[in-house]
């Protein structure tokens, strides 16, 4: 019963926190995606824990995702930008 109800609870709540993050942080999400890929790529080329090189490279991806957003946002009005 407590499992279901967790279940519930949580499911709406991750829901809204990946919107919310699609909304926000294109960059972030697209680097995280893209580097859970690549890490599962090279996890399975190497048979060497999958898993874990997908959460390794979706965190790296991530945060390259995240500096790539806040280097876009800070040159949005550089005068000399083309």
């Amino acid at each position: 019963m407590k499992r279901g109800l967790e279940k519930r609870l949580v499911a709406p709540v991750v829901g809204l926190w990946l919107l919310g993050l699609t909304s926000v942080g294109c960059g972030t999400i697209t680097g995280a995606a893209l580097g859970g890929a690549t890490g599962a790529g090279i996890g399975a080329a190497t048979h060497h824990r999958m898993g874990k090189s997908a959460a390794i490279g979706a965190g790296v991806g991530g945060a390259a995702g995240a500096l790539y957003d806040i280097y876009r946002y800070t040159r949005r009005n550089d005068p000399y930008r083309d």
